[in-house]
C-alpha cells in the first residue's frame, strides 16, 4: 500500500543444547531485519510480539560487527577470514548455506544473512580481482557484485562480548567459583562444572552452537525495541491480544529456562532472556 519494502521481524528459538548442525534461518532473517533497522534502511517493519520481547544483540554491537567489502577495495584474505570467524561463520569445504565460508587459495566464498545468494571473491595478492554472486547447486557465478555487507551469522556471539572471548571466559570461571561456593546442592555443583567446561571450550577456540545459554552474560539487555528510531510511528495492532501473547511468550520462555535450570545447564532466571511487555510499553 505504501510502495515500500516491508521487513518482517519474528521470533527464533533459543538454542540451549549443543548440536553438530543447528538451523539458523529464522535467526539470520532476524539479523538482516535488525541491521536494516539500525541503518535506517527499513522504512516499514512488522514485528511480532515475541520477536520484540526476546533478548538480542545490542544495536551498537551489531553495527560494529558488520562490515562492507567492495570490488575496488584492498583486503588481506586472512584478515577477512578472521573477521568472518569473529562473526560466527563456520569454515566449510564448500559453502552451502548462510553463515558459512570456504577458502581455496586466492578464492574466498561466503554467505552473509544480508544476501539472497553467496558471494565469491577472487584475490590477486591483497587486491580484489573479482567479486560476484554464485549458485549453490552449480557453484557457478551468476552476476557481479560491486559491494556486499557481512553480517554476523548468529545473534549470540561470545567474541562480541565486552573484552572478547578471553574476558568472557574469565567471568564464566569466576561466576562458577562463586556459584559453587555459595551452594552445596548436587545440581549447583554440576552447573558450576558445566560452566567451567564451557569456558574451557571457548578458550580453546571451539564454536558453541548453544551459546544462547550464556546470552545474559554475553550482552547487556537489549531487544528489537532498541532498534526502533525515536521518531518512528509505532502502531500496536490489537493491544489486548498483544498483551496476551506477551504473557504466553513469557510463560513459555520461563518453562524452557526452568527446565534448563533443572538440568544444570542455565544459571540465569527466565527474565534474563526477554524484556517484559510492561518495560517495552514504557519504552
Amino acid at each position: 500500500m505504501l510502495g515500500e519494502e516491508v521487513n518482517v521481524l519474528g521470533m527464533r528459538d533459543f538454542t540451549f543444547f549443543a548440536a553438530e548442525a543447528v538451523s539458523r534461518q529464522s535467526e539470520q532473517r532476524r539479523i538482516a531485519a535488525l541491521h536494516a533497522l539500525s541503518e535506517g534502511k527499513s522504512p516499514v517493519t512488522v514485528i511480532s510480539v515475541s520477536g520484540l520481547m526476546m533478548r538480542t544483540i545490542p544495536p551498537e554491537l551489531l553495527r560494529s560487527a558488520a562490515f562492507e567489502l567492495r570490488i575496488d577495495g584492498s583486503y588481506q584474505p586472512e584478515a577477512v577470514e578472521e573477521a568472518l570467524l569473529r562473526c560466527g561463520y563456520t569454515r566449510t569445504a564448500q559453502v552451502e548455506g548462510p553463515g558459512q565460508f570456504a577458502r581455496r587459495g586466492g578464492i574466498l566464498d561466503f554467505y552473509s544473512p544480508s544476501d539472497e545468494a553467496p558471494v565469491r571473491m577472487e584475490f590477486w595478492g591483497d587486491e580484489v580481482d573479482s567479486m560476484g554472486y554464485f549458485d549453490i547447486a552449480t557453484q557457478r557465478r551468476t552476476h557481479q557484485a560491486e559491494r556486499c555487507v557481512i553480517l554476523p551469522a548468529a545473534e549470540t556471539l561470545p567474541s562480541l562480548s565486552e573484552g572478547g572471548t578471553e574476558e568472557l571466559c574469565r567471568r564464566m570461571e569466576e561466576f562458577a567459583r562463586r556459584y559453587a561456593s555459595k551452594r552445596s546442592s548436587e545440581n549447583a555443583q554440576k552447573l558450576a562444572a558445566n560452566i567451567r567446561a564451557d569456558a574451557q571450550r571457548l578458550a580453546s577456540g571451539i564454536i558453541m552452537s548453544d551459546a544462547d545459554r550464556y546470552l545474559p552474560m554475553i550482552y547487556p539487555m537489549a531487544s528489537a525495541m532498541d532498534y526502533i528510531p525515536h521518531d518512528a510511528l509505532l502502531f500496536i495492532d490489537q493491544p489486548s491480544r498483544c498483551s496476551e501473547r506477551a504473557k504466553e511468550y513469557a510463560r513459555q520462555t520461563g518453562d524452557d529456562v526452568k527446565e534448563q535450570n533443572r538440568r544444570a545447564m542455565v544459571a540465569s532466571t527466565p527474565d534474563g532472556f526477554y524484556m517484559s511487555w510492561d518495560a517495552l510499553i514504557k519504552k
